[in-house]
């Protein structure tokens, strides 16, 4: 940036181009990018389990940042831009006029022409700003990033947890998916040993409305707090117990570690900014 700040964005390829990687669904379709944008510069909030919140908050950036990083993608991509995911650097909702702005202008056919369901917004938990959003009725999807159900384990894990508390954000959440109609993201990063028992997973599945939500279950990336991935057979019992609850989930890709990329590491290790391109 101008002032020296260094943010992230991350190229997605979809299909996923990983060896190995299940890609039947998309046999037949197109292939395209999903950009992974940063709002901030940096970040307050200061989650145990992300590289951002260890580099504190320097300052939000402003619509013509957020957009550029889509841009600076497209200008150097061998395939379409069709989507848009505010889970970079910093809280979008702690910026909110200017990241609802670049959503616009990413979805306006004079600007990126991405459909505005293909743009997806997470929040830590920022309550009254789901409300905000919620009421002004836009068709950008909504995440939330919850990764533990019982408060008091939450709270050592996502400080906003004191600000925001589960009941109050489950609450908007819920209302936000009767609102517009849709489920919303609820994200949950496995840590091993931390979130990842099958008591925990029914805890999940016991605060939301299965109607309501879908989880977006997430691997660990790096070693950020100490943490570790959970173990193939702890996450295959989180998983089972979902299913027995009929609770809708998906496994997120975790791909980019090998760069820094993936979901939770990016801390802008080199240069003013970049794209990360996986």
């Amino acid at each position: 940036m101008r002032d020296g700040a260094r943010v992230e964005a991350v190229r997605i390829p979809i299909p996923c181009e990983a060896p190995g990687a299940d890609v039947s669904a998309y046999a037949g379709k197109e292939k395209k990018y999903i950009v992974c944008v940063s709002s901030q510069a940096g970040c307050a909030l200061a989650c145990a389990f992300c590289a951002t919140g260890e580099l504190g908050f320097r300052r939000n950036l402003d619509a013509a940042e957020i957009v550029g990083q889509v841009l600076a993608v497209r200008g150097e991509a061998d395939r379409p831009v069709r989507g848009a995911v505010f889970m970079g650097m910093g809280e979008p909702f702690l910026n909110y006029d200017e990241a609802i702005r670049a959503a616009r202008i990413l979805s306006h056919p004079s600007g990126a022409c991405i459909d505005a369901r293909s743009i997806t917004i997470s929040t830590a938990g920022i309550v009254p700003q789901i409300r905000r959003f919620t009421a002004e009725g836009h068709k950008f999807r909504l995440a939330v990033s919850l990764t533990h159900a019982v408060p008091a384990k939450r709270l050592p894990l996502m400080p906003i947890e004191r600000v925001h508390p589960t009941a109050d954000l489950v609450a908007a959440l819920h209302d936000h998916a009767r609102a517009r109609r849709t489920r919303v993201l609820v994200e949950y990063v496995l840590l091993g040993g931390v979130n990842d028992s099958p008591d925990d997973a029914r805890a999940l599945a016991s605060l939301l409305d299965r109607a309501l939500v879908k989880i977006d279950v997430i691997d660990m990336n790096g070693r950020t707090g100490g943490f570790r991935r959970a173990t193939c057979e702890a996450r295959s019992a989180f998983l089972d117990v979902l299913a027995q609850a009929r609770m809708p989930f998906a496994i997120r890709y975790s791909g980019g570690q090998e760069v820094a990329a993936g979901c939770g590491q990016l801390a802008a290790g080199g240069g003013c900014w970049g794209a990360r391109m996986l």
